[in-house]
């Protein structure tokens, strides 16, 4: 299987384990990945400015990748969410579809609406099945509490997504579950993290986020696992910044969900980018790989040996 691989803005700069440790996991699981250089910004910093402004990247995009015959797999939710309105937008507005291709034509590209988009934990869930995944694990781990949070984009609203239950995922805790992995059931699970209120209200935005640390460390958690870019860049980045401001302030750091199932797969720490999270140090790392050990039905179960008949 081969997809398109549309990585954003954010993520190749910011938080580059993301996609690096995604792209190792789905390989090691047969899926292969091509990264498009044609792909723009998928028009989601506009989206409150002009709706078309916003709508034309994105079908831009999947045109380009419809051009290649290939779906298209997202691992930020905003671009997630961006592609899957642009594409609710061109099947219920014939009016603004017609202009758009008319954009379009003059670049040799026309939207038709034939390309898939999958999140990455879909493509994971749906496409690579957890039975295939629990076949190739070769560690689990034991005694590992997270706290997962969705983010707003990926979830809501659910008729433009199409993405799981908006208000009792599962896509996510079944992943972590075949992990060994314990997704702890938290207030926090489905709430905003504070992230899109920094540049407009940072008092409120740093209030939600130590809501949030707070409510994840009194849930028993050991790591956060976003699943959101921007929830990752609060939590990974937003919080040493109150880290600094109040020195009693608990940081609980950031695991993502790749670097966790790459883990069990086998594949090495530095690959996977785990100190390239600013909230792991060392002794995470080390504490992680002490829990890792085989799957239960691969040990090696030892042979009773026959009992010799009584003389």
């Amino acid at each position: 299987m081969k997809l398109a691989f549309f990585q954003g803005c954010n993520i190749p700069i910011r938080i580059e384990q993301y996609a690096v440790s995604a792209e190792a996991v789905l390989k090691k699981l047969g899926i292969e990945l091509e990264i498009i250089e044609e792909f723009t910004c998928c028009g989601y910093p506009v989206r409150n400015v002009d709706e078309k402004a916003y709508i034309i990247p994105s079908v831009r995009n999947m045109a380009i990748a419809e051009k290649k015959g290939l779906d298209i797999m997202v691992i930020c939710n905003c671009c997630f969410a961006s592609l899957q309105k642009a594409k609710n937008v061109m099947a219920n507005n014939p009016e603004l579809a017609a202009e758009i291709n008319e954009i379009l034509a003059k670049d040799g590209l026309k939207f038709e609406g034939t390309t898939a988009i999958k999140h990455f934990l879909s493509v994971l869930h749906e496409d690579v099945g957890l039975e295939s995944i629990k076949k190739q694990l070769v560690n689990m781990v034991s005694d590992l509490n997270l706290s997962v949070i969705h983010g707003c984009h990926i979830l809501r609203p659910r008729e433009v997504t199409l993405f799981d239950d908006s208000f009792v995922p599962k896509i996510t805790d079944e992943l972590l579950a075949i992990t060994g992995a314990v997704s702890l059931d938290w207030r926090g699970k489905l709430e905003c993290c504070g992230a899109a209120l920094g540049g407009l209200n940072s008092e409120l935005s740093e209030i939600l986020l130590k809501e949030k640390v707070e409510g994840a460390l009194a849930a028993g958690a050991k790591f956060i696992t976003p699943v959101c870019s921007y929830c990752h860049l609060q939590f990974d980045t937003a919080q040493l910044n109150i880290r600094e401001q109040q020195q009693n302030q608990e940081v609980l750091p950031v695991l993502l969900l790749p670097q966790l199932l790459g883990l069990c797969l086998g594949i090495d720490e530095k690959v996977l980018g785990l100190e390239q999270n600013n909230t792991i140090e060392p002794a995470h790392v080390e504490n992680l790989k002490s829990m890792l050990g085989p799957p239960v039905e691969k040990k090696k179960k030892r042979k009773k040996r026959p009992q010799k008949a009584a003389a």
